[in-house]
């Protein structure tokens, strides 16, 4: 039998590196109190010290601009037999239900805690389990952070946490619980593989299960960020999946270090170090083996003065320009948080947009796959109960065929940022285009729709019902019967059949599809349809044709108690 803990403990000693650079990001994330250092590494006494808020309003920032993403789940496949929405539908319903588990149990969702995983450790993990219990489905999807997860080989795969000893008896009973010593930070250790799962306290197997799913129910993903993977030198996971952090981690302390010097200097100004002369100094009066803040100093016979402190804050501005280039290079501008007032052209507004997708895109190119991952496992495991399974919250539960899930098909997931002042800037750009690109075009590379196909689908039913007044009454005559029979409104359902009788077809010739007849040609001049009757008209048409396309067409209460 494969010894995990032991496995585990040296899969900990060989992601050491990584795991530091893991706390060092937590520590600039939460803003861990700056303390100005020596070449040796001591702290410096007497100095003013500062820690910017800058890496967590760039944390802040990025996770709002992911979470924000508008999320759209894709079936394709070229088999015309499959149901690509329903296998749509089920995904949807059973992360629902996933969701609303973590919710009861007040734990993060599944697509917020991907979220904050991808920025700020660069991998995360979800156990992903969908079974039966009692007659009813359960989908038990356990998001897992990176920094703890282990892959063990094998397709094994591990997660510890802290627990205390109160949780441990809940959920493995008393009898474990008395096992274990202390009350808090106990280890557990929760292992899956290919055909079991067993769990350890501290260091023995409190809990161990068999599964049927023939296949270990954990998936996992690394951002894509970083060259550990493809160069590897000695401690080379150090560099892999990389956070938001990895460009100004080095960056922060340096600026939170001239802060400190600089708010140092300033208090220096307001209690500056003095020195006199004081030629019958005695021994005593020599000066300190470096003068302090306030320090008076005795150097001989003279007046009070201030102490020199040379052109530091020159020499501080210099060095800020530079490090402040080197931050937003690395993370968020001055524009992408709303700093800079100034007007920018369509052309910079776009540029910046797109270097700001540097820096999140590859979250959401990771957090694609994590869930592309989840679906095809759940789709599997649902397959492997097969009949109907139920799905969804109270009041919105439905059932599922699990041989519709079945056939070749993909997943996929696709997510859109969108920034309003981009996109303004977008239809600048796309204004003058239109005289050298086709629309197609325009839709998908310069405004970057969400689906260019159904934009130019929509575009071209708008042009139809501007060119041609018979195909904008038939969409009206139908919105007009769809209000009628969803909100039992007579007027509506009037106003349906009097555009119909304009086109000469009555609402059940409307309704399936029927063409008007065409109308002789007209003499130049000549309407199509009289402004005024003639004769006893009505509406251009002799009131035989109109008793006649009456008695044809169904009453409007009729109609809509019919519907």
């Amino acid at each position: 039998m494969t010894d995990y803990y032991k496995l585990v403990t040296e899969k900990k000693q060989e992601q050491s590196e990584l795991d530091k650079r893991m706390q060092a990001d937590v520590d600039l994330l939460y803003l861990n109190k700056y303390v100005l250092r020596d070449s040796a590494d001591k702290a410096v006494p007497d100095i003013i010290n500062i820690t910017l808020n800058r890496p967590a309003v760039f944390g802040a920032n990025v996770v709002a601009s992911i979470g924000n993403a508008k999320q759209q789940v894709v079936v394709e496949s070229d088999d015309k037999k499959i149901d690509t929405h329903e296998v749509e539908s089920f995904l949807d319903a059973a992360m629902a239900t996933a969701n609303r588990r973590l919710w009861k149990e007040k734990l993060p969702l599944l697509n917020p805690f991907a979220d904050v995983q991808f920025c700020f450790r660069g991998r995360t993990a979800r156990r992903v389990l969908l079974y039966q219990k009692d007659g009813k489905t359960v989908v038990n999807i356990m998001p897992w952070d990176g920094r703890y997860v282990y892959d063990l080989g094998d397709s094994a795969m591990a997660y510890q946490t802290l627990r205390t000893k109160a949780e441990i008896e809940r959920d493995y009973g008393a009898k474990i619980a008395l096992k274990v010593s202390g009350i808090k930070d106990i280890p557990v250790l929760d292992v899956w593989d290919k055909t079991h799962n067993e769990v350890w306290v501290q260091n023995f197997v409190a809990l161990e299960q068999g599964h049927n799913y023939g296949f270990t129910p954990v998936v996992s993903h690394t951002v894509l960020l970083g060259y550990g993977p493809m160069l590897l030198d000695k401690n080379w996971q150090k560099h892999d999946g990389e956070s938001i952090f990895f460009m100004i981690r080095d960056i922060v302390p340096e600026l939170n270090r001239l802060a400190s010097i600089l708010q140092t200097l300033n208090m220096n100004q307001l209690k500056a170090a003095l020195q006199y002369k004081n030629p019958e100094g005695s021994p005593q009066d020599e000066p300190p083996e470096r003068p302090q803040m306030g320090d008076v100093v005795s150097v001989g016979k003279g007046a009070i003065e201030p102490i020199n402190l040379g052109e530091a804050r020159v020499a501080a501005q210099m060095l800020y320009t530079i490090m402040e280039k080197a931050f937003q290079e690395g993370s968020y501008t001055d524009i992408d948080i709303g700093n800079v007032q100034q007007p920018f052209s369509a052309v910079a507004l776009v540029t910046i947009g797109e270097n700001k997708d540097m820096v999140y895109m590859p979250r959401l190119a990771a957090k694609e796959l994590l869930n592309v991952a989840t679906a095809e496992m759940l789709v599997e495991q649902a397959l492997q109960i097969g009949g109907s399974i139920e799905l969804g919250a109270p009041g919105h539960k439905r059932s599922f065929n699990t041989a519709k899930l079945q056939g070749e098909y993909s997943i996929n997931y696709k997510y859109f940022v969108k920034s309003p002042k981009i996109d303004i800037a977008r239809m600048s750009v796309a204004e003058a285009a239109q005289k050298w690109y086709p629309r197609r075009h325009i839709y998908s590379d310069v405004l970057q729709v969400e689906d260019p196909d159904g934009m130019m689908r929509d575009w071209s039913r708008q042009e139809a019902g501007q060119l041609s007044m018979g195909v904008k009454m038939h969409r009206i005559i139908m919105d007009l019967l769809e209000q009628a029979e969803k909100n039992n409104d007579e007027e509506a359902a009037r106003e349906a059949q009097i555009m119909a009788l304009e086109l000469g077809l009555t609402l059940d010739q409307v309704r399936s599809g029927q063409l008007p007849e065409p109308q002789p040609e007209q003499e130049p001049g000549e309407p199509l349809i009289p402004l005024l009757g003639e004769g006893g008209q009505v509406g251009g048409l002799s009131p035989s044709k109109v008793a006649s396309n009456l008695r044809r067409t169904p009453q409007p209460e009729r109609t809509i108690k019919g519907g």
